[in-house]
């Protein structure tokens, strides 16, 4: 499916984020499919080309149970590409967690057949696996 168009990406966009912040997966159709890749960096046990449609679910249920919440900074399209920049918020057993990132796609018409994930790894990490100390941004370990 070639083409779509800008705006078209804009919303899936949108409705991507949208399906984090209410856990709503209902809004991936026709926006994520059953072979489209995500990419996740770092070391945790996330990390790697996975399919999509998993890695949220398993983002949602493992990582933030309670919830995650993006503020939308700024969309791009470009052709068959889009990043969305952003900043996210949760918290998981009182524990509160604030990072920053973009998601960078490929789009097969409106829909997204790629997708890269940015953020802050170490953060997440933390977060995520072992540690109960989060930081504000641009606090530094050394303070």
């Amino acid at each position: 499916m070639a083409g779509g168009s800008s705006e078209g990406k804009k919303r899936a966009l949108r409705n991507f984020i949208e399906a984090f912040n209410t856990g709503n997966m209902k809004l991936l159709d026709g926006v994520v499919t059953d072979s489209t890749t995500y990419t996740f960096l770092g070391t945790t046990r996330l990390a790697g080309v996975n399919n999509a449609l998993k890695t949220i679910d398993e983002l949602g249920k493992s990582a933030f149970p309670e919830g995650i919440k993006f503020d939308i900074k700024q969309i791009i399209v470009d052709g068959s590409f889009g990043c969305v920049r952003w900043e996210d918020f949760a918290t998981k057993d009182g524990r509160k967690y604030h990072n920053y990132g973009v998601f960078f796609v490929e789009f097969d018409g409106n829909r997204i057949r790629r997708l890269w994930e940015y953020i802050d790894y170490e953060r997440f990490k933390a977060f995520f696996d072992y540690d109960h100390i989060q930081r504000k941004i641009g606090d530094s370990v050394f303070e």
